[in-house]
């Protein structure tokens, strides 16, 4: 094909572009998911969070779980980005809140004829809106002259100015021997002209050497948390005006939102009246009624999902924390605390088999009977979740100790070592940042023996701190024995997904699968450099097929293109074995080797 520079004769020259192959790239799994309890902030809606300090505005301190310690963990040791999801006992749609139920605190605010006008709400549910304060106050804008008289009836007023009056706002026509209030429906720049409807028409003749004056009526919404402080002005209460109390309530606001109670009270009367600032009340957390289902939630599609389930719309979520889904072991002992805790994490792990694509870092229950902890892993087999064992002990604000579950720091030291090392590397034989003492110090026969069940210690060391010291997923098969192997294995489906999406509607051809396997193979020889597979070479490490055989004409005829993809992962060294060799006449000679 002759390039453009090189045209001659005039002429048609095909100039059609070569197929273009995209390269692949290592995707993100670094990015966590946590669900539990929280101050405030949206209930049952995924937020991306980069900081610890993003997580304290939108969802306060700590209430009764232990939500924000395991987010704070997770940025404490590493982490970069995760997702919350507030959750809480709340009133199914259509059903009327009870008193077990989270709800937002709220006051009514009355209107000049004593009628319902507004209805302020805190932001979110929980008793923090209770602290809210509130008020309203009127104010004036823009003024202007009129310039030419109006008689009764008229829907149109020649001003002097139209600058600062705006569609939708309120406007007070008033000379010295009375007033009238109107809409603007439209203003008319050019000519200087304020129209309004006529249905709320004027009921007297004004003169312009009255002289009449036109002026904007406005109000403000003060709202006030501690040193939290908002005022929003210029607010009117026709939907029509770009200061529309709740939209530009619902855009600005932190602490409230506000619903327009459409009161039948006529113009100036609607507007709220201005009395002192009170506190909103009423507001529940539906904390202490929390029940599984809540934590779990559902997914009844796009408008309608709860708890963890809502996770199901947040793909680049790869690690998933729920942290107080041991609450139930404190709130209510025994079986239906325990039966409660294995539905949660039934949920988690059921979740990341169906999505294949993320992983659960469960937390033992807090005991000191390692036999009820082993009784605990044997209820699991799944090569997407991994267990941790004993909680360990941090300082809350107060500066005391307390035992928190260490779901969320392991998360965090995930995602550190991925960024620093990659995927590929366990998650273990590293400081838990923020861990001041571990609720049980196991002895190394009771490491040995938690060990053999798959279970994921946290160790003490003199000198070494407090680390994580196993990476042991809850997998009976031996394939899937490594935290960092399943991990390896969702970053490979994710890269591979999203790396070969340019292939869809390419042709189902030979050439088409030469360039699919090139694209691969260069993606895995560049992890392979990395040291994320085992093997020596690149062909002992990983393997790509795309041909004949993969793609025979009747699967081709339904459209479908079929590559294999085999990798050999590097596993971690688990033991070290050290011989120590006396001979005689000599010094002691070590010889280790890794097993």
């Amino acid at each position: 094909m002759r390039p453009a520079g090189e045209l001659r004769p005039p002429g048609i020259y095909a100039a059609r572009d070569e197929l273009r192959v995209e390269g692949l790239q290592v995707a993100d799994t670094r990015t966590a998911a946590f669900v539990g309890l929280a101050q405030k902030g949206p209930l049952d809606q995924p937020m991306r969070l980069r900081s610890w300090t993003e997580f304290v505005d939108n969802y306060g301190t700590d209430l009764q779980g232990y939500l924000s310690r395991a987010v704070e963990g997770f940025f404490q040791n590493g982490g970069e980005t995760c997702y919350v999801v507030r959750v809480a006992h709340r009133a199914k749609d259509g059903e009327r809140p009870g008193m077990e139920h989270a709800v937002c605190a709220e006051r009514v605010y009355l209107d000049g004829w004593d009628k319902p006008t507004l209805k302020v709400r805190a932001r979110s549910e929980g008793r923090w809106g209770n602290n809210v304060w509130t008020h309203f106050t009127a104010t004036t804008g823009a003024k202007a002259l009129l310039t030419m008289d109006l008689d009764v009836g008229a829907g149109v007023a020649q001003a002097s100015t139209t600058r600062g009056f705006e569609r939708g706002a309120l406007v007070k026509i008033f000379d010295r021997d009375g007033a009238d209030y109107v809409i603007i429906t439209e203003i008319d720049e050019a000519n200087r002209q304020l129209h309004w409807s006529t249905e709320t028409p004027v009921r007297r003749r004004y003169r312009a050497a009255g002289p009449t004056y036109l002026e904007v009526f406005e109000f403000e919404l003060h709202a006030a948390l501690r040193d939290q402080r908002e005022v929003h002005r210029g607010l009117q209460l026709s939907p029509m005006s770009r200061r529309y109390v709740e939209r530009v309530v619902e855009a600005e606001s932190h602490l409230v939102r506000v619903e327009d109670l459409k009161t039948k009270s006529p113009p100036p009367h609607f507007l709220p009246i201005d009395r002192p600032a009170e506190k909103l009340t009423g507001g529940r957390d539906g904390a202490d009624t929390l029940t599984a289902d809540d934590l779990i939630g559902w997914d009844h599609g796009p408008a309608d999902r709860r708890g963890l389930m809502s996770l199901v719309a947040v793909p680049d979520a790869a690690m998933i924390a729920v942290p107080d889904g041991v609450l139930w072991l404190k709130r209510t002992p025994g079986p239906a605390g325990e039966m409660a805790l294995q539905r949660v994490q039934d949920a988690m792990i059921n979740l990341c088999e169906n999505e294949k694509d993320r992983f659960a870092f469960l937390d033992a229950p807090n005991t000191i009977d390692i036999e009820a902890v082993r009784r605990w892993r044997r209820r699991i087999d799944s090569s997407y979740a991994a267990l941790y064992y004993p909680w360990i002990e941090i300082r809350n604000p107060a500066g005391e100790l307390v035992a928190v579950p260490p779901s969320g720091h392991i998360c965090g030291i995930a995602s550190r070592l991925e960024r620093e090392v990659g995927v590929h590397q366990a998650p273990a034989n590293a400081i838990i940042k923020g861990a001041q003492d571990l609720t049980i110090k196991l002895t190394e026969d009771h490491m040995g023996i938690l060990d053999a069940e798959a279970i994921n210690c946290l160790r003490m060391s003199t000198g070494r701190g407090i680390r994580v010291w196993g990476a042991r997923t809850l997998a009976s098969d031996p394939d899937w024995r490594y935290v960092n192997v399943r991990r390896l294995f969702i970053m490979l489906r994710r890269s591979l997904m999203d790396g070969t999406r340019w292939v869809v509607w390419e042709p189902n051809t030979p050439n088409t699968w030469d360039l699919l396997k090139l694209s691969v193979n260069g993606f895995l020889q560049t992890l392979w450099g990395k040291g994320m597979f085992a093997g020596g070479k690149p062909e002992d490490s990983f393997f790509v097929q795309c041909d004949a055989e993969t793609n025979p004409s009747d699967q081709r005829d339904l459209g479908q293109m079929v590559i294999n993809v085999g990798v050999a992962p590097a596993i971690p060294a688990e033991f070290i074995m050290v011989r120590v060799v006396q001979v005689m006449g000599n010094e002691p000679v070590a010889d280790s080797s890794v097993e």
